[in-house]
């Protein structure tokens, strides 16, 4: 009896973290939402891909510059001494002069096969993809973050199956034992409940082990500090009787249709394609001409140091004032096929891109029908081990109360019991796995994975 005895205690110990979780009264516990929501703002690779979109946001401010005039202005200043040319006589002398000059000119590409356009085009295009990289970073992480969530409810579940397992053999074993003080048992009935109740002990250790290691990986999925306790909502794992008419009716392809539009993965896919279409586009537009138009004014001062007469800053400014307005074409002839070539190249990379959509695409739909099936899969799964577990609960209680009365063997209430918490396992993990594929689906259909409750 005090061997028993301690060792619940000592379960108690190992066990008091999950204690408090189920107490929820020591800390603030963490739903599933909110684990995810810290995972996707701590998550490094979604950082990068938020630095990524604000790149794209760049490259699109510059594609829409491009369509401006570049202007720059100038100006020179030289003192000279020595032999130097005169500007007024164009002869050579030996004096010393002070030269200023200024100017400002500005340029415009008015063709160039319609480069510009569709370089704001692909800008554009690009930064709907950075986008929705950003999104898949985002939906993929809150997706590890909740299997992970949902792994370590399991597994708290059960270690809590495990405890009641083992408060259920304590108290068996004790009755045993008395009733073998009192001749109704004998010592093999005694023997083989205590190697019970030693099973259930080494099931339970290895539970609180599994539960301690899922907590770990759930840790490391949101970037939570592993040295800080995480206190879990335990409310999914009171989810009252599934009944078969929260069976849904939507069906594969109308969650495909819905994701056709939504889907960060997809979406990324034909946005990379649109990127790669414009591409070619731009190779084209290279082999045509390029028609370019300019403009400038400039003036200019000049004075030998030492010698007067010379006009004013301004009068000669005035004077020197000049400006010009000018038109080029560029035409390419022959560049040895490196036009040709990039055409030919570009239009590949297109229809690699195009293949990748559709292969894309074709994985989403398995995707999609294959969380679906699941789903539906899980439900009926749930609603028949509910009616299992009811069964088999039964059963352990008649089984139990005849072996009190001696008219079943150890061995019976061992098979009966055991066969009770594998039901309740499975009735867990298809509930748990349950709620996880409604969640997949909901956010095939276009639903925010992370939901503010």
């Amino acid at each position: 009896m005090y061997k028993s005895n301690f060792l619940i205690l000592k379960y108690a110990l190992v066990s008091s973290a999950i204690a408090v979780m189920a107490s929820g009264n020591a800390q603030e516990v963490w739903n599933a939402d909110r684990c995810m929501e810290y995972a996707v703002e701590h998550n490094r690779t979604v950082r990068q891909r938020s630095y990524e979109v604000d790149n794209y946001k760049i490259d699109r401010m510059n594609a829409i510059g491009a369509f401006l005039p570049g202007i720059s202005a100038g100006s020179n200043l030289q003192y000279s001494w020595g032999r130097s040319v005169d500007p007024e006589t164009n002869t050579y002398n030996n004096i010393s002069t002070f030269n200023n000059s200024y100017s400002l000119s500005a340029s415009l590409t008015v063709f160039n096969g319609g480069n510009l356009i569709n370089s704001l085009r692909k800008a554009k295009a690009a930064q709907l993809l950075g986008k929705a990289a950003l999104e898949e970073e985002r939906d993929n992480t809150a997706i590890e973050t909740f299997q992970a969530y949902i792994d370590a409810l399991y597994y708290f579940g059960t270690v809590k199956l495990a405890r009641e397992k083992v408060a259920e053999s304590d108290s068996l074993l004790r009755k045993t034992r008395r009733q073998e003080e009192l001749g109704l048992k004998g010592l093999a009935d005694v023997a083989q409940i205590e190697a019970q109740y030693a099973t259930d002990d080494y099931t339970l250790t290895n539970q609180i082990n599994l539960y301690e290691s899922a907590m770990l990986t759930l840790k490391q999925k949101m970037n939570y500090p592993l040295d800080e306790v995480l206190l879990l909502d335990t409310a999914m794992l009171d989810m009252a009787t599934i009944d078969l008419s929260l069976m849904p009716g939507d069906t594969s392809d109308e969650v495909f249709g819905a994701a056709l539009d939504n889907n960060p993965t997809l979406l990324q896919a034909h946005y990379n394609r649109e990127v790669s279409r414009f591409d070619m586009k731009q190779s084209w537009a290279n082999v045509l001409p390029t028609i370019s138009i300019s403009a400038g004014l400039n003036s200019s001062y000049y004075k030998q140091l030492g010698v007067t007469g010379y006009a004013d800053f301004w009068t000669q400014m005035e004077n020197n004032f000049g400006q010009y307005v000018g038109m080029s074409i560029s035409i390419p002839l022959f560049d040895g096929f490196s036009r040709v070539n990039s055409v030919r190249k570009a239009k590949n990379n297109f229809r690699i891109a195009t293949e990748q959509y559709e292969a894309q695409k074709e994985e989403l739909q398995k995707l999609v029908a294959q969380a679906v099936l699941d789903r539906n899969g899980f439900l009926k799964e749930s609603i028949q081990m509910e009616k299992k577990v009811y069964s088999d609960s039964v059963a352990y209680r008649v089984t139990r109360r005849k072996f009190e009365e001696g008219l079943m063997t150890s061995l019976d209430v061992q098979t009966s019991a055991s066969t009770l918490l594998e039901s309740k396992v499975k009735l867990l993990q298809s509930k748990l796995s349950y709620i996880l594929k409604c969640r997949l689906v909901d956010y095939y259909k276009g639903e925010e994975f992370i939901r503010n409750i």
